[in-house]
């Protein structure tokens, strides 16, 4: 016969032959009890006669009970039912029933059953009781195999603990890394302060000097408005001299004070990357609103949120800065929401359960990954609370960040 023959005849058994109906009757006239159970529930979806016969229960009783109520040895059937669904391997299981005098031992076949896609879609059960076995050959046997199940546990956790200590070391490294910036941007600050310092003094003469030529008479008015101009660029750099002094030497003692004054000291701050990046800021907040807390870190707190959004929203976005009451209610005292949003790209679902992890960073290699953790930590230091909502599109599009906060947090 030739090839083609063959395969003219192949395609002929083919098109007459319903497969699927040819292994329905072959697993519903075996003599071997099988049942079929989805893969996430082992809830049994099918079942043959021989099984309705070892279980002594109607197949209506059967499906859709979950296979473990059902099957001898439940414990170990499971973890090998958990292990054919993950690995979509056959595999097989031998346990032992603890009823009666003697002990009763079944052999379960297990293999995944696949959709003409090659999905999952569950996993087949071969059941066979082995026999009621009173040697102690047997029992050693099962001794063995128990032992090997527990090697490979053993095996398994060791594993574990090694990728936890990797990661352990991995973090540490990290950390390491993050006290040294911690320390350069420590010296920094205090090489700011000591030029802030150092600039200071002169600047007062300058300023002297500014004020005395002003008042000389006879002085053309094009001189006298260059004068004004120069006076008021000196009572800038006075302005960032006396904050950069204010935060060096600043109090970590907590205090009362009003929150506007703490938003608009976030804007001052902020003010050149506000107009380098065109981005509207608006404050609203609502009127002698005050907090006792440490005032120099919650300025840190809202100027990482901030300096976060202006990232976000981009040339010509919008930020608000909105401060309100917390009424109290349920037995909580009066508690002070300050929220910071933008109308930016917004935060993805996936990246956003990562947001507050350390070292985590969307900004590549010019973000260290802290800010959002350490607000975290010091919001948490004040007893409050720090909340996200996020929407990549739509009109919502953008992200809200609010601190909750006790109106005496220390």
């Amino acid at each position: 016969m030739t090839e083609d023959m063959t395969e003219e005849i192949s395609r002929s058994w083919e098109a007459e032959l319903d497969l699927h109906s040819v292994c329905r009757a072959a697993a519903d006239g075996s003599p071997m009890p099988m049942a079929a159970v989805d893969s996430t529930e082992h809830v049994i979806r099918y079942v043959n006669v021989a099984f309705c016969l070892l279980t002594g229960k109607s197949r209506h009783e059967l499906l859709g009970k979950r296979f473990a109520g059902i099957a001898p040895c439940a414990d170990g059937c499971l973890a090998l039912l958990d292990g054919v669904s993950q690995t979509g391997l056959a595999d097989k299981y031998t346990g032992r029933e603890h009823t009666g005098t003697h002990p009763l031992y079944w052999s379960y076949t297990m293999w995944p059953v696949l959709a003409r896609d090659h999905r999952q879609l569950g996993i087949m059960i071969q059941v066979m009781e082995a026999a009621s076995l009173r040697d102690d050959t047997v029992a050693m046997n099962e001794a063995l195999l128990l032992g090997s199940l527990r090697q490979h546990e053993l095996t398994e956790a060791a594993d574990l603990l090694n990728t936890q200590l990797q990661a352990a070391i991995a973090v540490r490294i990290k950390t390491e890394e993050a006290l040294i910036g911690s320390e350069k941007l420590a010296s920094a600050g205090r090489m700011a302060a000591v030029l802030a310092h150092e600039i200071n003094n002169p600047l007062e003469s300058v300023v002297n000097l500014v004020y005395l030529a002003k008042t000389t008479e006879g002085l053309p008015t094009s001189v006298h408005h260059y004068l004004d101009m120069a006076e008021a660029e000196l009572k800038r750099v006075a302005h960032i001299t006396r904050q950069t002094l204010g935060f060096y030497r600043e109090s970590s003692a907590p205090t009362t004070f009003e929150v506007v004054e703490l938003l608009d000291a976030v804007v001052d701050l902020l003010q050149a990357k506000i107009s380098s990046t065109k981005v509207i800021v608006e404050k609203q907040c609502d009127h002698l609103l005050a907090i006792t807390a440490v005032s120099g870190e919650l300025r840190q707190v809202l100027s990482n949120l901030l300096s976060n959004s202006l990232d976000a929203a981009g040339e010509d976005g919008r930020v608000v800065l909105r401060a309100s009451a917390v009424p109290a209610h349920a037995g909580r005292d009066k508690r002070i929401r300050i929220t910071v949003s933008d109308n930016g790209y917004g935060i993805d679902a996936r990246t956003m359960p990562e947001i507050f992890e350390p070292f985590f960073t969307t900004k590549g290699d010019i973000g260290n990954g802290l800010g959002l953790w350490v607000c975290k930590q010091i919001i948490g230091k004040h007893s409050g609370l720090l909340q996200i909502r996020s929407h990549t599109q739509g009109p919502r599009k953008g992200t809200t960040i609010s601190v909750v906060l006790p109106a005496f947090c220390i």
